[in-house]
C-alpha cells in the first residue's frame, strides 16, 4: 500500500458517512477543488478501502451502525501501514467531551454538521498540505539515512581492508547492500587495458550481461557518467530491469600504474537519477580511490558522516520549527563538557554526531503535538517519550565506531531510575548519553519552548545544581557549569 500524497497535485480523500446525502455533498464540494475522492458507508467498507490504497486523508463520520468511526480510527491507528493517515471527524456533536473522545482516538481535526463548505476546504487543504510534508519529510530521511548506512558501511570496509582484493570485494558488497543496487562491478586496469583485479556483487544475470572487459577501457573523465549503450545492449539490460549504467573513475594518477572503474547498473534511467544521488556515488568512488592509495580514507569518510548526519538533522528539524538549532547547541555544549571532563577527541566525535541527531526520533511524533502550545495529555506526552527509542531503531542497524544508538536512546534516562523510556539508574547509562542529557536539559530550560519563552541560563544552572547526583551525573554537572562559566555555552533564543 501506498499514499498518493507525492503523486496528487490535491490528494486523495477518503469520505465514510452512512448518510448517501452527506457523502454526496462533500464529495461535490472536494471534486470541485480538484481533489480525487472515495466514498464509503460504513466503517468495514472504509477499511477495505483503505487496504487496497492509502489516502492522504480521511473524513469520518463518528455516528453509525455496527462499526462508529471512534473504533476505525483506533483500528486504522494500530495499523502500521495506515496509522499516519490523518482522520478529520465529521460529527453534529459540538460538546468537548465528544471532541476529545475523537482526539484520543486519533484524530487530527474536527468537523461540525451542517456542512459548511469553506470550512471543510480550510480544514482538509491544511491537512492534505501537513501530511504531504510529512511524507516527504520522511522520504527525505529514508534517502539520508540509506545514504549513511552506505557510507558508514563504506567507512568500516576501508578500515577492515588489508589488501586491494578484499577492499575491492567489501566495497562492492556496500554499494549493493546498503545503496540497494542491482549488481556493481569495480576493476584495477593496467595502462595497457589489462583487468588488474575485479569485485562484483549483486545480480549474476545482470552481471552475465556485461563480460568483465566487455566495455574497455574506463573513462577518461572523473565524476559519474552514463555507459553509452548500442540498441541491442540496452534491450538486454532493459530485461533484467536495468535501465542505466553508471561509471566513476577512480583516479588513476595516484594507483600506480593502474586506472581503476567503478560500474553501478542501476534500475532507474539516467535522468532520473537526483543529483544528490549522483553525488553520493561520485563521494563514493572518491573514497574508494583514497582507500586503495591508503591516503586519509579514515579521515574522508568521517568527514562525509558527519555532513550527512547534519543534513539529517537538519531535515528533522524542519518539521518543528520550535527546536530549529536545539540539537546544534546541544552539541555543541555536549562537545564542550566532553571535553572539559578529559575524552580523548575519538569519543568526542561520537558524543557531537550522536547529540546532533539525539532526536531524531521525533520524526515518529505528529508535528501538532511537536509544536502545541498547550499543555499534553498523557497520551500525548506518551508519544513524545517514544522518540529517544524510535531514534534508536533508525540508527540502530547503522554500524557506527561510537555507541551513537545508546546516546540516543538513553539521552532521557536519569541516574536515579526516574528516566525514560527504560529507567536505567547510574552505570547501566552510557557515559556519553549522560553528557548529552545534561546538555539537553541546559538548552532545553534556557531556549524558548513552544509551551513557554526561554527561562534562562540562571535557571537552567540551578535545575542542575537542585538535581545533581539525583537525576545529573556530578562530575557531568560541574564540567557543564564550568564549561558556562568559562563563556562556553550561550543562551537558545
Amino acid at each position: 500500500m501506498t499514499s498518493s500524497a507525492t503523486s496528487s497535485f490535491c490528494g486523495n480523500i477518503l469520505i465514510v458517512d452512512d448518510l448517501p446525502a452527506n457523502l454526496q455533498l462533500l464529495s461535490d464540494i472536494l471534486l470541485r477543488e480538484g481533489y480525487a475522492v472515495r466514498a464509503a458507508p460504513d466503517g468495514r467498507m472504509a477499511l477495505k478501502a483503505v487496504a487496497q490504497r492509502l489516502p492522504d486523508l480521511i473524513l469520518l463520520d463518528v455516528k453509525m451502525p455496527e462499526m462508529d468511526g471512534l473504533e476505525v480510527c483506533r483500528l486504522l491507528k494500530e495499523n502500521p501501514a495506515s496509522r499516519h493517515v490523518p482522520v478529520i471527524f465529521l460529527s453534529a456533536y459540538q460538546e468537548t467531551a465528544d471532541k476529545l473522545a475523537g482526539f484520543a482516538a486519533g484524530g487530527v481535526d474536527y468537523i461540525g454538521k451542517p456542512f459548511i463548505a469553506e470550512e471543510v476546504l480550510a480544514r482538509v487543504r491544511t491537512h492534505v498540505s501537513l501530511y504531504d510534508l510529512q511524507v516527504r519529510l520522511e522520504e527525505r530521511v529514508m534517502q539520508r539515512t540509506r545514504a549513511l548506512r552506505m557510507l558508514s558501511a563504506g567507512n568500516l570496509a576501508l578500515a577492515q581492508g588489508r589488501t586491494e582484493p578484499d577492499l575491492l570485494e567489501a566495497m562492492a558488497r556496500v554499494i549493493v547492500e546498503q545503496g540497494q543496487y542491482p549488481a556493481v562491478r569495480l576493476r584495477l586496469i593496467s595502462d595497457e587495458g589489462v583487468t588488474l583485479r575485479a569485485a562484483e556483487a549483486g545480480d549474476r544475470s545482470v552481471l552475465a550481461v556485461a563480460p568483465l572487459d566487455g566495455f574497455g577501457r574506463p573513462p577518461a573523465l572523473r565524476g559519474l557518467h552514463e555507459l553509452a549503450l548500442d540498441g541491442e545492449s540496452r534491450a538486454r539490460f532493459a530485461r533484467f530491469g536495468i535501465h542505466a549504467l553508471l561509471t566513476l573513475h577512480l583516479g588513476g594518477d595516484t594507483l600506480r600504474g593502474a586506472i581503476g572503474v567503478l560500474t553501478v547498473f542501476c534500475a532507474k534511467p539516467f535522468a532520473d537519477i537526483a543529483e544528490e544521488e549522483r553525488a553520493l556515488l561520485v563521494e563514493l568512488a572518491g573514497n574508494l580511490s583514497y582507500g586503495l592509495t591508503a591516503l586519509a580514507a579514515r579521515r574522508k569518510l568521517e568527514q562525509m558522516f558527519e555532513q550527512t548526519i547534519q543534513a539529517i538533522a537538519a531535515t528533522v528539524e524542519k518539521r518543528d520549527p520550535y527546536t530549529a538549532g536545539h540539537q546544534r547547541r546541544v552539541a555543541g555544549i555536549a562537545t564542550a563538557i566532553a571535553r572539559q571532563i578529559g575524552m580523548d577527541e575519538h569519543q568526542i566525535k561520537g558524543v557531537y554526531l550522536a547529540s546532533i541527531i539525539h532526536d531524531i526520533g521525533k520524526i515518529g511524533v505528529p508535528v501538532e503535538i511537536l509544536t502545541r502550545s498547550g499543555k499534553l495529555s498523557s497520551h500525548e506526552m506518551g508519544l513524545i517519550q517514544e522518540h529517544p527509542r524510535i531514534g534508536h531503531d533508525v540508527v540502530k542497524e547503522i554500524e557506527f565506531p561510537w555507541p551513537v544508538p545508546a546516546i540516543i536512546l538513553q539521552h532521557h534516562e536519569r541516574i536515579d531510575g526516574s528516566g525514560y523510556p527504560f529507567g536505567l539508574k547510574d552505570n547501566e547509562i552510557v557515559p556519553e548519553a549522560k553528557i548529552v542529557a545534561v546538555a539537553d536539559v541546559l538548552d532545553a530550560i534556557s531556549s524558548h519552548r513552544p509551551y513557554r519563552p526561554a527561562l534562562g541560563m540562571d535557571v537552567a544552572i540551578q535545575e542542575l545544581l537542585t538535581h545533581k547526583g539525583a537525576l545529573y551525573d556530578p562530575g557531568v554537572v560541574e564540567a557543564c557549569i564550568a564549561v558556562v562559566n568559562e563563556g562556553g555555552v550561550a543562551a537558545g533564543p
